[in-house]
């Protein structure tokens, strides 16, 4: 019985989705250089599940709304860390692309009064602003989707088909969900062919899926997987891509279009999807 009103919620979900993202999309065309237009491509996920859950009497309170324990937040801000840190370093070390940026020094310099700063100085201030003083705001954007993908999907997923399935399968629909942004508004890096871009980026969302299901399930909680994107996309976005040189060949193997993030997210994915038993037993408990 609970499988099924699980597979129910999510048909229902996948449906919402579809039907806002299109609307939220036809919105972004006609007012394409709004910020607002943005952010209600990324709370269409949000919504999808706050109206599947009114449809099936799935309460909100489900979401994950606890913070505690702390440690679990703590996780969602390093776990970026591990895969995207010594990508990019490699890049560095190996001349695949190269440090820093001059273009981001200087707008560092200004954005927060280092005019006299040493470069080191610039580049610790500017990761702790990015990481840390801009990650509230990062999370407003961040939270529509884990509200929907974690909050809602990577549950009754479990619930239906079990974590290691789950995990997989809401990773296999994040990606497709991204697909019409790669492919319509030219979200994403250029200077490779669109099928590089395409195998590179679906295969971090699915990897980065797992790890994220592992954390929502883990934690009983949607606010570490919120810090843990909005602190990847401000750790590559703003932070690790803007301080690398492009050295010709770097589109390739930094961002995430590239091939260097991959390897460590593949060893992160495949250390938590050996776990999902704990997982769901915890998550069993949390059900009570």
């Amino acid at each position: 019985m609970i499988r099924q009103i699980s597979k129910q919620r999510v048909v229902y979900y996948v449906v919402f989705l579809f039907v806002l993202t299109l609307a939220a999309y036809y919105v972004s065309s006609a007012f394409s250089d709004s910020p607002e237009a943005s952010l209600l491509i990324m709370w269409s996920p949000a919504l999808a599940a706050i109206f599947a859950s009114m449809l099936t009497r799935r309460s909100l309170k489900a979401i994950g709304w606890d913070p505690r324990p702390v440690k679990w937040l703590a996780a969602g801000w390093i776990l970026p860390m591990l895969y995207a840190i010594p990508a990019y370093a490699l890049v560095w070390f190996l001349g695949l692309g190269d440090i820093p940026n001059p273009t981001f020094l200087e707008r560092a310099r200004l954005t927060l009064n280092m005019q006299a700063s040493t470069n080191v100085s610039v580049i610790v201030a500017a990761f702790f602003f990015i990481t840390l003083v801009n990650l509230i705001p990062a999370m407003v954007f961040s939270l529509g989707e884990e509200i929907g993908w974690r909050g809602f999907l990577v549950p009754e997923l479990t619930q239906w088909v079990g974590f290691r399935n789950a995990s997989l399968l809401s990773g296999m629909l994040w990606a497709v969900w991204h697909l019409p942004g790669v492919l319509s508004v030219g979200y994403g890096a250029m200077g490779t062919p669109l099928w590089y871009r395409l195998v590179c980026f679906t295969t971090m969302v699915i990897t980065t899926g797992v790890v994220m299901a592992w954390l929502r399930m883990k934690s009983n909680s949607i606010w570490p997987v919120v810090v843990m994107h909005a602190l990847h996309n401000g750790l590559i976005q703003t932070f690790l891509d803007r301080i690398t040189i492009d050295t010709g060949k770097t589109s390739y193997f930094a961002s995430e279009f590239g091939a260097a993030m991959l390897p460590f997210l593949f060893v992160l994915a495949w250390y938590f999807w050996r776990r999902p038993l704990q997982v769901e037993d915890d998550e069993k408990k949390s059900l009570g």
